[in-house]
């Protein structure tokens, strides 16, 4: 998730994550967040490594990143799920990785550690946008 550093971030930019579409793998199928089968194992937490902050780097660039990012996933003891998240307003998209028994904590670092603003959280009919400074978190129904 971009935008500004997380003690920046504009009402505005919140609300577009808040907006977004969240996509999680099912086989090779994505499916709507609401409908994951992941969601049966727990709370889901969805990162990615592109654009990282005010950053815009090339698509092969955001890939290699988003590959680095898997590679921490496994790293850290967890099994990640391709995810993309979408703006419903825009043709605009991040691939990342879904990720099911990570504390909201451990996500939040990780999001930091690869530049991001924020993470979603995705719990049985709620995505919570939470920044990755703890700063702010918001919520809506999926």
């Amino acid at each position: 998730m971009t935008g500004a550093p997380s003690g920046r971030v504009t009402a505005e930019v919140r609300a577009t994550y808040l907006a977004a579409e969240v996509r999680i793998a099912d086989g090779a199928v994505l499916v709507g967040a609401a409908e994951s089968e992941l969601l049966r194992n727990g709370t889901v937490h969805v990162v990615t490594a592109w654009n990282p902050g005010a950053l815009r780097p090339t698509e092969d660039e955001n890939r290699t990143a988003n590959r680095a990012l898997r590679a921490r996933i496994v790293q850290l003891g967890f099994q990640p799920h391709r995810a993309v998240g979408c703006d419903p307003a825009s043709p605009h998209h991040e691939e990342g990785w879904a990720v099911v028994g990570m504390s909201d904590e451990s996500a939040r670092a990780l999001g930091a550690e690869f530049g991001q603003d924020a993470v979603f959280r995705i719990d049985p009919g709620t995505l919570t946008v939470l920044a990755c400074d703890g700063s702010w978190s918001d919520s809506r129904p999926l």
